[in-house]
Formats: C-alpha cells, structure tokens, sequence
C-alpha cells in the first residue's frame, strides 16, 4: 500500500469512524446490480407517469382531478429521469437499459444523457466542490434570498430545455463559431450556472450528437403536430407544469443532497462523505423526492459504483459496524425540511 493509500485509510478512521478498506469490505457482496429491478422499475415509472398524463383533463386544469394526474405524473417522470444518474455511473452494465430509457424518457423528456456525463467530476477528489464541479455551489455562504427563490426557477426550465434542443441545437450546427459554446455552456443538468464544460479533447463524441438529433426531431414534431392542430395546446400546457413540478422537486432535493458549505477548494474524500447528507428515517416520502437511492447520498458518495437498491442495506450495515460517537453520524438528517432550514440558517455574510 502507497504512502497517499495509508494516509486516506487512516483520514477516513479518523474522520468517519472506519476506514475505507473496512467499509469495502462491508459492502463487498452489493456491487452486484439486479437489472430486472431497473426495468421493473422503469417500467413502472413510465406506465404510471404516461397514463396519469393521458388521464389528466386539460379542458379544466384547474380540477382536482387534473391536480392529481399532474403531481402523479409529475413524480413517477421525475423518478424515471433520475435513472440516468444509475446510467452514467454504469455505463456498460446498462448499455440496453440505457438505449430503452432514452426512447421513453431521456429524448421525450429532454434529458438525454449526454447533458449529465460531467457527473463524474461531482466525485473525483481532484474536482468536488471546485469550479470545475458542476454540480456544486456553496449554498450556505449565498445569501438566503437566492438559495430560497432557486427552487422556482423551474418555472423556466422547461421552456430552456425546449430552447436549447429546438433552437440552439440547429443554430450550432449552421453557425460552428457559436457550437463549442452551446456544447460548454448549454450542455449540462448543472446547478451552477458558471460551470463551463470542459469539451472531450478529440471534440463531442458521436452519441452526443445522435442524442441532439433525437431531441431536435422530438421538439420539431411537437412543434409540426401543434401548428396542425393535432396537438392541443392545453395538453402542451399539461406538460409544462408536469416538467415544472419536477425540476422544482428536483431542485428541493438537490438543496437537501449536501451542506454545501465549502469553499471552492478541494476536499478530502472523507470531507466530501461528511458535505453529503442521507435521509434514512423516511421511508416512505424519501423515495418520492429523493428516488432512485439519491436520500442516501453520503453513502453513495461512498461507494459511487453501488447500485441503488443496495444503498439502504449499505447504510445499515454501515451504521451497525460505526461506534455511535464517530463522525458519519453527522452524514444523517430528519427528514428534507430538516437539511433545508440547516442550510438556510447557516451563518453567512448577507449581500445586497
């Protein structure tokens, strides 16, 4: 064992209260992913999602009935699209279920999984919690009014998700001057709007484009069936709030995923396990805002390769070979209102 291998093996003793070759060895037998869990569940995902979609009556949106398909829909494509998260950490496990998924939710969705590949940086020692993570913004230094009015920003969301696949796409391929800006700048499910995308060195890979392609013709037939008429525009306006009740929830539990209470510089692996925050104690609202194994998010920044169904199982075992005084513990919150008024409470410097 190296010098650096010792150092993070005594640093994760020290700070966590086990060591990572202890915690492997815990988790050893869970790295097997159980794929009829992911089609199943998929598969559930989009019945559910699509039928309450259909159901829903758009002549009077302001029914409970259209009230309860909305949210019911809103939550089971919410589920479906967080499959890319599995997706992008098992790329080769799940080629096929990665190729169904993008026929039913990633293209119709506007999601595919190119816009989430930077992902990888969110775990690697050398990015979390810099600029070059796109997935992190220190929200417990921001002032208040932006963490809480981030949420509604998903009012625009779906309408930048249409934009950039209707418009920007097509316009990036007749102007090359503006591509490798939309590719950087445009190309991310990021949270923090600074990130700029570092490009592969030999340019935007081929599945990059055939996904855009994807979505440019998805819009382009909505757009086309609309003008026509065979597309109604309530059921448009269906969508919109489908899309923004998602992207709200979404933003709620990314708010919710970690302290956020870095500094821009890097951080140490045990570091980062403690930024990150598990909601265990809620079974049965957990998997509705937090699905897919995401409120077990300091375990999964663990062991980034386990599969989620085995996340709640590592969590426990976890938990049973850690002595109650050791820092994981503080990985744990009550409940999404619990991490939320944490954050918001946090000291900081208030701006003007």
């Amino acid at each position: 064992m190296t010098v650096e291998a010792r150092q993070a093996q005594g640093g994760s003793k020290e700070a966590l209260g086990i060591s990572m070759a202890d915690a492997r060895a815990l988790v050893a037998d869970l790295a097997a992913r159980r794929q009829w869990i992911y089609w199943l569940d998929l598969a559930a995902c989009m019945v559910v999602g699509y039928t309450a979609f259909l159901l829903c009556p758009v002549d009077d949106l302001l029914s409970l009935r259209a009230a309860a398909c909305i949210v019911l829909a809103a939550f089971a494509f919410y589920r479906g699209v967080l499959f890319v998260h599995e997706i992008v950490h098992a790329e080769r496990e799940l080629r096929w279920f990665s190729v169904v998924w993008h026929l039913v939710c990633g293209i119709p969705l506007l999601t595919p999984k190119f816009t989430f590949e930077f992902h990888h940086e969110h775990h690697a020692s050398r990015t979390y919690g810099t600029a070059e993570d796109g997935e992190y913004v220190a929200y417990a230094s921001e002032p208040r009014w932006r963490v809480i009015l981030l949420p509604f920003s998903a009012l625009a969301g779906p309408l930048a998700f249409v934009f950039r696949f209707l418009v920007l796409a097509p316009l990036s391929w007749l102007v090359p001057a503006i591509r490798p800006i939309v590719l950087t700048r445009a190309s991310s499910l990021m949270i923090d709007a600074d990130f700029e995308r570092p490009l592969p060195p030999a340019g935007a890979p081929r599945p990059w484009l055939v996904q855009e392609i994807s979505c440019f013709a998805y819009t382009s037939a909505l757009l086309v069936l609309l003008l026509l008429g065979a597309y109604s525009p309530r059921r448009l306006l269906e969508a919109y709030l489908v899309i923004a009740l998602a992207l709200f929830v979404n933003w709620l539990r990314v708010l919710a995923a970690h302290r956020y209470e870095g500094s821009t510089e890097r951080m140490t692996f045990p570091e980062q396990v403690l930024d990150s925050i598990d909601h265990p104690s809620v079974p049965v609202l957990g998997p509705l805002w937090a699905p897919v194994g995401l409120r077990f998010h300091a375990v999964h920044h663990l062991f980034p390769q386990l599969p989620y169904h085995q996340l709640g199982e590592a969590r426990r075992r976890l938990a049973a070979a850690t002595p109650p005084d050791a820092g994981y513990w503080s990985t744990e919150d009550r409940s999404l209102a619990s991490s939320l008024r944490r954050l918001l409470a946090h000291p900081r410097k208030e701006a003007l």
